[in-house]
């Protein structure tokens, strides 16, 4: 027996990751919570996919007849890859917050460098003024970027 991670993911954007035991016979045992909020969730939402890890490999997880999780083939890697963008292209709810906070905290370091540029600047030529007017510009657009594309719930950040 192992012990394993399982991933479930739902089309609403919610990822269930969990320890379960994997036995020899490649059967899944999930503990009891676990099962619980499974079952709850399939009257409302749609499985999109189900993978476990085990030992650093990912493999698809399969039902069987008898209402058994048991695990599968092995997920290639463009299907990880894949995997990986979706969550970037359709960010839910706290990961579009996330992006928002990075997207200002990089305006407020590009206005710090620029503070630091123009503080440090002896000889004025046009290198020294276009990076500066360049780290203004970006944090303008940062800070309009995040605001805009990821404002989601308008929620204080």
């Amino acid at each position: 027996m192992k012990i394993a991670v399982l991933e479930v993911r739902y089309a609403c954007g919610l990822i269930l990751t969990d320890r379960v035991v994997v036995r020899a016979s490649s059967r899944l045992i999930l503990p009891p919570r676990l099962t619980a909020l499974l079952a709850e969730l399939e009257r409302s939402e749609r499985r999109t996919s189900t993978s476990v890890t085990v030992d650093g490999v990912t493999y698809r997880v399969e039902g069987t007849p008898e209402a058994e999780l048991v695990l599968g083939s092995r997920l290639g890697f463009a299907e990880r890859l894949v995997r990986g963008l979706q969550s970037v292209a359709s960010p839910n709810a706290a990961q579009r917050r996330l992006n928002r906070r990075f997207a200002h905290m990089l305006s407020a370091f590009s206005v710090i460098g620029a503070c630091y540029l123009v503080q440090s600047t002896k000889n004025w030529d046009t290198r020294a003024i276009v990076e500066t007017v360049l780290l203004c510009a970006a944090s303008v657009a940062l800070f309009v970027t995040g605001h805009l594309c990821f404002a989601g719930d308008h929620e204080s950040t």
